[in-house]
């Protein structure tokens, strides 16, 4: 697959086959996380554990359960469920500062269009990150790094779950 027909073909994906993606397709999508552009450190953590990813989805859904607005809304979708059944979440956590969030975007995006090459569904998360900041020793992070946003993969599965069409922004101008 060509890099812009990986770009154009990514989109969200809320519902996972419960099956696991091969240690190859893994050792490929985070064998990029490194080549994205960044500007400091950030670590990747791969969550393949079932009961860790079932803690992480309950958690997370009674947290958006408590919320406001969307994410409360979202979660009172009959069959929601925060991971979608996702079988591998990949989480990737900074230490607090003015570029982490940006070394992160640029790495998530970097895998997501690997999955995405190699024929694997994805979605960029960032509900479950008070939880799993909550749940940050058992990641075995550097000391002061936090999680800051996490990539589900796996086989995309027949979605019971409607979203919104997105629409693309007229948002580019020209200068000059």
């Amino acid at each position: 697959m060509e890099t812009l027909e990986a770009i154009n073909k990514r989109k969200s994906i809320r519902a996972y086959k419960d099956e696991q993606i091969t240690k190859e397709e893994l050792d490929k999508i985070i064998g990029v996380a490194n080549k994205a552009p960044n500007a400091g450190p950030f670590q990747v953590s791969v969550i393949q554990n079932k009961e860790f990813l079932s803690e992480i989805n309950d958690k997370t859904k009674e947290f958006m359960l408590n919320s406001e607005g969307f994410m409360r809304q979202r979660a009172s979708i009959s069959g929601y469920e925060p991971l979608y059944g996702a079988p591998t979440l990949i989480v990737i956590s900074a230490p607090e500062g003015p570029f982490s969030q940006i070394n992160v975007s640029a790495s998530a995006t970097t895998m997501i269009l690997a999955a995405t090459d190699l024929g694997l569904a994805t979605c960029y998360v960032v509900s479950p990150i008070a939880i799993l900041t909550q749940l940050k020793d058992k990641l075995n992070l550097p000391e002061d790094f936090i999680p800051v946003s996490g990539i589900l993969v796996g086989y995309e599965a027949p979605c019971d779950i409607s979203s919104p069409e997105h629409e693309i922004p007229d948002n580019i101008n020209f200068i000059g």
